[in-house]
């Protein structure tokens, strides 16, 4: 596998852990076993070197044990998912298929959509989201229930997609592909979690406003893009093309290191444009102003928090951090 070096990446916010960690990386050991998610002891033990429980207790430090136990089933859950679908194998190529991919997503959104319950000892994919989604519903609201549905569906779409660029050998530009990254990267389930991790709820006139939906887009781009640097040299070694780093390489015509440099620079820009923005939101009165700024700070801490956990935590990624 190739080495890269990643550049010192700009993340000025606080960096932060739930104490509770390692029981939630139990938790997750446990409920893997029980749903026969992993067919190895081998992939047992690489998905611990993984280490997605630091991932979940980063991004989500002030969160309930509940909330984050759940949280870290569904991440490990869409990571077992990205697996399949990312290491191209007579069966995985299978998967990959536009139907067999549709066919999925219509399960897994009438799973969430009609409440089914999916006994344990049949489909260990379709078992294990029943049983997330049974916790998952007490702990939140019908308004989120129905924009998380929504929002696994455009995830599904997106990956879509991507296997079918992948399946056909074609390449999309800079510009398509940082307008689906997000989508098909699930960070926009990363953030539609914090309102029930944080227990924010924002009334829809925030929601919409166009710079706090800007300020969340920009969150979800820049956990992509520093996952980008931290990921390639697994996705180069594995033939995925759809990386940042790969696309502006190919459209430019430029070096590997040249593309790199670009997509950390383009990383750090929309970061400063989120700190500008943020400054920006207008009042929505004291009492909700309080609640927004609780909800921006959350976006920060995630993104702070994907990145902590790639340095500094998990075997998933090979790569050497440049802290001149």
């Amino acid at each position: 596998m190739q080495m890269v070096t990643v550049p010192q990446l700009y993340c000025p916010f606080p960096s932060r852990i739930n104490p509770r960690v390692e029981e939630i990386d139990r938790h997750t050991t446990d409920w893997l076993r029980e749903f026969e998610l992993l067919r190895t002891e081998q992939m047992h033990e690489k998905f611990r070197r993984y280490k997605f429980a630091w991932m979940t207790a980063r991004v989500y430090p002030d969160a309930d044990y509940g909330l984050l136990c759940a949280a870290n089933d569904l991440y490990t859950w869409l990571f077992i998912l990205d697996d399949q679908l990312d290491h191209l194998t007579p069966e995985t190529a299978k998967i990959r298929k536009k139907a067999s991919l549709q066919e999925a997503m219509s399960n897994f959104v009438d799973i969430l959509r009609y409440d089914r319950t999916v006994p344990r000892g049949t489909d260990a994919i379709l078992a294990s989201l029943s049983d997330f989604w049974a916790r998952m519903k007490p702990m939140s609201r019908p308004s989120w229930q129905c924009q998380f549905i929504l929002g696994l569906r455009a995830t599904f779409e997106a990956a879509i997609w991507e296997a079918g660029n992948a399946r056909k050998g074609r390449h999309p530009t800079a510009t398509q592909y940082m307008q689906m990254r997000p989508w098909f990267a699930g960070a926009n389930i990363g953030t539609d979690m914090i309102e029930v991790a944080a227990k924010v709820h924002l009334p829809v006139y925030v929601l919409q406003h166009e710079h706090f939906v800007r300020l969340v887009d920009l969150s979800r781009r820049a956990v992509c893009w520093a996952n980008d640097l931290f990921s390639l040299s697994k996705e180069v070694a594995h033939g995925d093309e759809h990386n940042l780093v790969l696309v502006l390489k190919q459209e430019r015509g430029t070096t590997l290191e040249e593309a790199i440099q670009e997509t950390a620079q383009i990383h750090d820009a929309e970061i400063r444009l989120f700190k500008e923005l943020r400054g920006r939101l207008p009042s929505f009165g004291d009492e909700i102003d309080a609640d927004v700024a609780r909800y921006v700070d959350a976006l920060g801490i995630m993104i702070r928090g994907f990145m902590d956990w790639s340095i500094y935590d998990t075997a998933r990624y090979q790569f050497v951090y440049d802290r001149t």
